[in-house]
């Protein structure tokens, strides 16, 4: 390449030497501008391939001599000279490359640490990050000094540093919003006002910064865990709240508040007046009295489910009593409508793609699963994400004349059954709200109804089942099937 230049360089001179030489005689050369671009093109190309860090001092020096051909030509100077610092660019540019080769060889997995740490975005730590990126920069820095003894005896310490900043990246990225409330928890003395509120947060806190460094790539169970500490927090904040709220209530107010709590809930279970009782006493009858409530629900549904089934025999004695034309007609009315609502189940399903629901019937009913609904974890907010598919359900149901319709909400097993419960009612709550405000139907014909983990559809000891089972069934009852 110098030998090259160096001839341009000679012919140009001989060209500027000879300046009575007719035209016709002029000798051309290869353009210094195209030289200096293809220099420029050259550099960004080894960047692309790290050769910046790689090999940072003779990438560096080969910018160097980049930019003083582009001021040299800025100043019109010979050509020879910026041919000089060019053909110095590309000389030291290869030996960059070479070098790189080298690093890339010796910090094989030290750069592969690196790589990871700024996958996760490590280097928007600051000051934890650029420690540890001066580190690994004097690795390559030895490597181009031929100091390779002494970038093989650190290289795993690196490693070690950039795979710590990777996993402090992780758990800023996971429990950033569970540390903003920790912070107003701390600022709020929660420490001093509800010191076992407060540690139990801490603890949360601790043992997910534990768990993520022992599994950073545990992404599914880093964010439930995250949520997790996140409830603790906020659970440390409303203790402090309460605490201060009784700290200025007497004994006797802060036992007439209490009542007035068990109150409300003995007026929606239906206990009446139970204020004669210890506080102990009220708790286990509003605690007899759901506990009652559920199993009423139960007993009623099953009731229902036997009720249909009892309706559905009568209805076949009936007709058997019937005379022949009373049958045919019974017959083809039945007929007309479930060719209609087979005409509207068909449609229904053109509606959805596989990945948004999964449409069938069920004893006169349609059925739509929604498989692409989505909630933040362990919360029931509804995004505009969501609002695509939802207005799809819309449709489905207006299809019907006034139809009732059920929303189900439905989780896996992960967790406590009564806060799976209370999720999946609130999740099946949310849909209902929607369609209501959506003007779908009058609010008395969508009910809402939450599950839990209690009707599976696969086995919850697989990821695949678990994802099965979380999910909103809206049940479509079409007058007809009423």
């Amino acid at each position: 390449m110098r030998k090259k230049l160096s001839v341009l360089v000679c012919l140009f001179a001989i060209i500027t030497a000879c300046a009575t030489a007719p035209p016709s005689e002029t000798i051309s050369t290869v353009n210094p501008v195209e030289l200096t671009s293809q220099l420029e093109k050259d550099l960004a190309t080894a960047k692309s391939n790290q050769v910046d860090v790689l090999a940072p001092g003779l990438y560096q020096d080969a910018q160097s001599s980049l930019i003083k051909a582009v001021k040299a030509l800025e100043k019109g100077a010979q050509l020879s000279k910026i041919n000089d610092y060019i053909a110095e660019g590309n000389a030291t540019l290869e030996k960059a490359n070479e070098i790189a080769q080298v690093s890339r060889t010796i910090l094989g997995k030290t750069s592969e640490a690196r790589e990871k740490a700024l996958k996760v975005d490590a280097d928007k730590l600051g000051e934890p990050y650029m420690n540890v990126e001066k580190q690994y920069l004097k690795l390559t820095k030895a490597i181009e000094n031929d100091n390779l003894s002494y970038a093989q005896k650190k290289a795993p310490e690196v490693e070690a540093a950039f795979r710590g900043v990777e996993i402090m990246a992780i758990q800023d990225s996971a429990l950033g919003d569970a540390r903003q409330v920790m912070e107003k928890v701390e600022k709020a003395k929660t420490e001093k006002i509800a010191p076992n509120a407060y540690a139990d947060a801490k603890q949360t806190m601790g043992d997910v910064d534990a768990y993520i460094e022992q599994n950073p790539y545990a992404a599914e169970e880093i964010e439930k865990k995250a949520a997790n500490a996140e409830f603790m927090a906020q659970r440390a904040m409303n203790i402090n709240e309460s605490s201060k709220k009784f700290k200025e209530m007497s004994p006797e107010a802060s036992a007439l508040y209490v009542e007035t709590l068990f109150g409300s809930l003995g007026k929606a279970l239906e206990t009446g007046d139970i204020r004669n009782q210890s506080v102990e006493a009220q708790l286990n009858t509003l605690t007899g009295s759901a506990d009652t409530a559920a199993l009423k629900k139960r007993s009623l549904e099953e009731e229902i489910q036997n009720n249909e089934a009892k309706i559905e025999d009568l209805e076949q004695q009936l007709k058997g009593l019937q005379g022949y034309a009373s049958q045919q007609e019974v017959a083809k009315q039945r007929l007309a409508a479930e060719r209609e609502f087979n005409e509207r189940f068909n449609e229904v399903q053109r509606y959805f793609r596989s990945n948004e629901a999964e449409v069938y019937k069920q004893k006169g009913r349609l059925v739509i699963r929604l498989r692409g609904i989505q909630f933040p974890v362990g919360k029931a907010t509804l995004s505009p994400d969501n609002y695509n598919l939802l207005s799809k359900v819309q449709r489905s149901i207006q299809m019907f004349d006034q139809p009732k319709v059920t929303i189900e909400g439905h989780t896996d097993s992960t967790g406590s059954a009564e806060l799976n419960k209370k999720l999946s009612q609130e999740r099946a709550e949310a849909v209902r709200t929607y369609l209501i405000a959506n003007k779908t139907l009058p609010e008395n014909q969508i009910r809402a109804v939450g599950y839990g983990p209690d009707r599976p559809l696969a086995p919850n000891t697989t990821e695949k089942g678990r994802a099965v089972n979380r999910r909103i069934d809206v049940l479509i009852s079409p007058l007809q099937a009423q």
